[in-house]
């Protein structure tokens, strides 16, 4: 029977008979199947415990691209997509399990680009596994910042403010609904590497994507499915947790992969030694204090950098927001962009446009 033909529920069967084989074993299934069994999953037609032993069997087995590629169309068939009234867009997300060891500056990664004339958009979840650690959702509903404005709503605050936040249970609400699921696998599955290449904005003409990554697997899955969502961009920054904040202790790693120039990821890495631009750390970033409610010190930290403090928390958002734009003008080498994003946190520009998103402020 071919596969167009298959019920979701023969689809379900037939793929996990293939991939949940036992050790070394599993074989690898199409991008169709992949695309059929995982929007069964979405649309509550694929049993829950079938769909466990599919995503995790899949994480055993290790998915290939083409897997990731049908898992990530059914995802983002799922999304209606806006159009933003900006030339260039760039969407940045965070893992969203978020950070458990350090203090990440990336929720005020978006207000400060936006000061330096960089639109731009942060999307992810209040809370889900395996780490439950603080997100840019609870930082900036802890400020006071609407967390749930609608995909309409961030379209209007990036034109009017230069950034916005967009929640994945407004955007995409089938797949938060697995939220659950996911926390019963306990595992990390392909969910938790493709939620966040998923496009709820575009801009009119390009629209450019940023992530972290750890595992040096990674990048070339990301930039694959990143070109297949239709970004022009990917940069990918080998980020503390694997967040958008590089290490401040050591040579920083990314990849610049542009839909222009197909070239293969390994062509595409850059070591760029940050210690000359820098002041002396020596940690990867800001640490958390076990005794301080994390969120709140992350908030309290961020706004203190936004005001001008010194210190390795303003160093890991420099770093993190400067490598962005020295990834979007060339012409700008990456020392020049930190001093720039010093220059908008020094003149209150930065500060300003966080604000001008906290609820009653203009």
């Amino acid at each position: 029977m071919l596969e167009t033909q298959l019920t979701a529920e023969q689809a379900i069967r037939l793929a996990i008979q293939e991939i949940a084989v036992g050790p070394d074993r599993g074989r690898d299934i199409s991008a169709e199947l992949s695309q059929q069994v995982m929007q069964a999953i979405l649309s509550g037609e694929a049993d829950e415990v079938q769909a466990a032993v599919f995503l995790i069997a899949m994480r055993m087995k290790r998915e290939s691209l083409a897997e990731f590629s049908g898992i990530l169309a059914a995802l983002q068939s799922g999304i209606k997509v806006h159009t933003v009234s900006v030339p260039e867009l760039v969407c940045m997300a965070d893992p969203f399990d978020g950070f458990v060891r350090t203090q990440s500056m990336t929720p005020f990664i978006a207000p400060v680009l936006a000061a330096c004339g960089v639109p731009c958009m942060q999307h992810g979840v209040e809370r889900v596994g395996p780490k439950y650690g603080v997100t840019a959702h609870q930082v900036y509903h802890a400020a006071g910042i609407n967390v749930f404005g609608n995909a309409e709503d961030a379209a209007l605050q990036i034109q009017e403010h230069g950034w916005a936040y967009l929640d994945q249970s407004i955007y995409a609400p089938t797949l938060f609904k697995l939220q659950s699921l996911r926390g019963r696998i306990v595992k990390r599955t392909a969910l938790t590497t493709l939620e966040r290449l998923l496009m709820p904005l575009r801009a009119q003409q390009r629209t450019h994507l940023v992530l972290g990554y750890v595992h040096k697997a990674f990048p070339e899955v990301y930039a694959t499915m990143a070109m297949e969502c239709g970004y022009e961009s990917i940069v990918l920054i080998k980020g503390v947790e694997g967040g958008l904040a590089p290490a401040l202790n050591k040579p920083m790693r990314r990849f610049i992969i542009d839909a222009e120039r197909v070239q293969s990821v390994n062509e595409q890495k850059e070591i760029i030694d940050v210690a000359p631009i820098l002041t002396d750390n020596e940690v990867a970033g800001p640490p958390m204090v076990s005794s301080v409610d994390p969120v709140a010190q992350t908030l309290d930290t961020g706004l203190a950098v936004l005001g001008g403090q010194s210190g390795s928390a303003r160093d890991s958002l420099c770093l993190a927001a400067g490598q962005i734009l020295n990834s979007r003008d060339h012409a700008l080498s990456l020392s020049q962009a930190v001093e720039k994003v010093q220059v908008c946190l020094d003149n209150g520009s930065a500060k300003a446009r966080f604000d001008s998103l906290i609820y009653g402020r203009k």
